[in-house]
């Protein structure tokens, strides 16, 4: 099974904002520090990773029959669990690249990506998730965690906010 043809193409679009904030901090930033694209790129970072949990959030709630008398079934605590976590882990993301280091910030956003990433694809191999979802999420989490990683990277970045 195939995803969407506009899921694909949506998808796709959503590694603008990485690529080109994450190449341009990084070339930039050889000459000048910029500051507010950094806090752009944590933010929307921050973002994607919190969708990431709202797509299994939303996996979970569309079942009618999530709350029964016995409980949730294992795989439904799984989705929940994957629906609110990333979530949890970008705003701390968020928090420590705001508050802290931004460096710490873009490598935490990054371990979540990687993580979420990892849980997805052993979901994925138990048939929790659709066929087509693991090829189109496995780049778009490489983006994502190299834009991030080549943010991180950058050179001139020892300012404050």
């Amino acid at each position: 099974m195939r995803l969407p043809f506009l899921a694909l193409i949506l998808g796709l679009a959503g590694l603008i904002p990485f690529v080109t904030l994450g190449g341009w901090i990084f070339l930039a930033g050889l000459f000048s520090p910029l500051p507010h694209l950094t806090v752009i790129l944590l933010a929307y970072g921050a973002c994607i990773l919190s969708f990431l949990g709202a797509v299994h959030w939303g996996l979970t709630m569309e079942r009618p029959d999530i709350i029964t008398v016995q409980g949730t079934a294992d795989r439904d605590r799984q989705r929940l669990l994957l629906g609110v976590c990333p979530a949890l882990w970008a705003w701390l993301s968020l928090c420590v690249g705001l508050l802290g280091d931004l460096r710490a910030g873009y490598l935490l956003e990054v371990i979540g990506f990687i993580s979420t990433f990892a849980v997805e694809r052993a979901a994925w191999k138990h048939g929790a998730l659709p066929p087509g979802y693991m090829p189109l999420r496995g780049v778009l989490t490489a983006g994502a965690v190299i834009s991030l990683l080549m943010a991180a990277l950058a050179p001139l970045q020892n300012y404050t906010l």
